[in-house]
């Protein structure tokens, strides 16, 4: 895997993980279980699902690079969840889907590392 597509996942994974964990995530190793979840799920899926994550990862991270000139791991926090929040609620359901499915890992790996009163304030 890239260091740019690592760098996108990683940052988009600290920043669903801190709208839903309620300041958990200031831990790394909490971060690291959560991104070593996410990086193996991908790699268990099928190579055509598995290329098509990593291509849409990789249009994400770069869809604000021409108009704000900066990658999405390299945006201030403010804007970058801007540009997630757009995503999940984008027309097209690439987006939504995309955003989805990391929300879905990271609210599991916290789920599974968390007792069961912080997970039933995450969903």
């Amino acid at each position: 895997m890239s260091r740019y597509l690592y760098n996108t996942i990683s940052a988009l994974v600290r920043d669903l993980a801190a709208t839903c964990d309620g300041g958990l995530l200031h831990s790394e190793v909490v971060h690291a279980d959560i991104m070593h979840l996410v990086l193996e799920q991908l790699t268990r899926m099928p190579w055509f699902l598995r290329a098509g994550v990593k291509f849409s990862t990789a249009a994400f991270g770069a869809s604000r690079l021409f108009l704000e000139g900066a990658v999405y791991h390299r945006r201030e926090p403010r804007k970058r969840a801007v540009q997630v929040k757009a995503w999940k609620k984008s027309r097209l359901a690439i987006c939504r889907d995309l955003m989805t499915f990391y929300t879905s890992l990271v609210v599991l790996s916290l789920c599974s590392n968390a007792d069961s009163e912080s997970c039933r304030d995450i969903s």
